[in-house]
């Protein structure tokens, strides 16, 4: 992360907060570690590289109202587009940030859905689950801002481990055993990361807890 992305951030996060976003989206993703760092007490520094900005839409049946994303957004210079095949929608600013929505998906299968309070198509993942499902407000630079809980966090990137590019699997890897040692240190975060492992499914248990052997990660 630079100063640019840094502050390129902070310009959505305001925007969203403007037009009413901010209280239905989770950032999730690598983004995510960069808000910890407010969240824990222990001098926590994210190794944050990469332009990929990722929002979950928490609910896309909220709010019944419209919000008007798109143009708040190209007014301030970002540019908005869809896949042709999907019609899912980002937006990206420069070569600085990429914006994307995500929604959870109930069903079988991964697919798109449209958020109809902002218009916009998302891809939906099933894989987002565990994280809408443990969201921790925090107040930062006077928002308040949603993330997964830490625990969540790297409970669910263990859970994924094995389906990501070898590159992704490194990075998340070195990603988990930084914060676990932040959770570690902390009574709270610790019991979380306990609480939520065990209200996991059988089998989500099972792939987490082969993928924190496989990469000698002393999780529990």
């Amino acid at each position: 992360m630079n100063k640019k992305q840094e502050s390129v951030f902070w310009e959505i996060i305001d925007i969203f907060y403007k037009e009413g976003l901010l209280p239905y989206i989770m950032i999730i993703g690598s983004w995510a570690e960069y808000i910890y760092s407010y969240y824990f007490k222990s001098n926590f520094t994210p190794n944050l590289r990469t332009r990929d900005l990722d929002f979950l839409y928490r609910n896309v049946r909220r709010p019944q109202n419209k919000i008007n994303i798109t143009p708040k957004l190209i007014q301030n210079g970002f540019v908005y587009q869809e896949d042709p095949l999907t019609g899912v929608g980002k937006f990206h600013k420069e070569n600085v940030l990429e914006i994307e929505f995500l929604t959870r998906s109930i069903g079988k299968g991964e697919n798109t859905t449209k958020i109809p309070s902002i218009g916009i198509t998302a891809e939906s993942l099933r894989a987002v689950n565990l994280l809408a499902d443990y969201p921790l407000e925090l107040d930062c630079r006077d928002y308040i801002v949603t993330v997964p809980e830490p625990a969540a966090y790297i409970l669910q990137k263990l859970y994924i481990n094995d389906k990501r590019k070898q590159e992704k699997q490194r990075k998340d890897i070195r990603a988990i055993r930084e914060l676990l040692k932040h959770i570690k240190a902390s009574t709270n975060d610790n019991v979380k990361l306990k609480t939520i492992f065990d209200e996991l499914h059988k089998n989500h248990q099972t792939v987490i807890i082969e993928a924190a052997n496989k990469n000698f990660i002393d999780l529990l």
